[in-house]
């Protein structure tokens, strides 16, 4: 999954705490082969978060953990937009 989050520049360090904290962990879950974040290149406020899982369920079950509930809190006043969302089917991987 690719995710593009735009922040209030206000919000900007408490994004990035919140979601190094989500990363961090969900980076623990048995289903989570990857997640990482980065911020543009150009603008400060945006970010893109790479997330890839086993299948939809493992997803589903990290939508459901403690620490996304934590970083959706957290994050919700922070945000300047909707995150755009996209799904993507592994092609390649040397995750597996």
């Amino acid at each position: 999954m690719l995710v593009d989050i735009r922040v209030k520049p206000e919000g900007r360090e408490a994004f990035v705490a919140a979601i190094s904290e989500n990363a961090a962990a969900s980076n623990q879950e048995p289903g989570c082969l990857h997640f990482d974040v980065s911020q543009d290149g150009e603008d400060a406020d945006r970010f893109y978060l790479y997330e890839v899982y086993r299948e939809e369920a493992d997803l589903d079950a990290h939508r459901e953990t403690a620490h996304f509930k934590k970083y959706a809190a957290a994050s919700a006043g922070l945000l300047a937009e909707p995150p755009a969302r996209r799904s993507a089917r592994m092609v390649y991987s040397p995750l597996g």
